[in-house]
């Protein structure tokens, strides 16, 4: 493996920077991060983060040989009783295309279906973010369902695909 996931640190905010301030990496992200980002506003992200207070599970992907902060990954809305959880990721523009992102997912789901149990793992992307559903798709993710004009990004509205991955299918 060439990234491996890990705890944030406080010298990954110039990583977080570098996606958040890069207008093709935020394009299809949509809400607060459709805004530009100020150093304070990446800060205080980092800071919940770093204090347990951003809700859900987050983890730096890292380059394996150095540490180096290369994008993130999060589980969100986690339910434990119905054992599913939204996945999101976005990685720094020098680390996509490489297959980073994968093997980044493929080590978050081994720890959803592991460590916390859950069964089912699903996520939001745009349909003309064909980077992603290829990235997602190739971490063992399927198109469930399709969000008609769902999100308003780049100055139009675009349709949603909804993907999943469970835990079955890993067995």
């Amino acid at each position: 493996m060439r990234v491996t996931l890990r705890p944030f640190r406080d010298e990954d905010i110039g990583g977080m920077r570098a996606w958040m301030t890069d207008p093709e990496s935020t394009r299809f992200l949509g809400g607060a991060y459709a805004l530009p980002q100020t150093w304070e506003m990446t800060e205080n992200r980092l800071r919940r983060i770093l204090e347990g207070d951003a809700g859900g599970v987050q983890f730096a992907v890292a380059d394996a040989g150095t540490g180096k902060y290369v994008g993130q990954c999060d589980l969100m809305m986690i339910d434990h009783t119905a054992q599913k959880a939204e996945v999101a990721m976005v990685l720094c523009p020098e680390a996509r295309g490489k297959g980073l992102g994968r093997e980044a997912l493929e080590m978050l789901c081994r720890y959803a279906f592991h460590a916390q149990n859950l069964r089912r793992l699903y996520l939001y992307v745009a349909e003309d973010n064909r980077a992603a559903v290829r990235c997602y798709e190739a971490a063992g993710f399927e198109i469930e369902g399709r969000l008609r004009e769902h999100m308003f990004a780049d100055g139009r509205y675009r349709d949603v695909l909804v993907m999943a991955r469970m835990r079955k299918e890993d067995e």
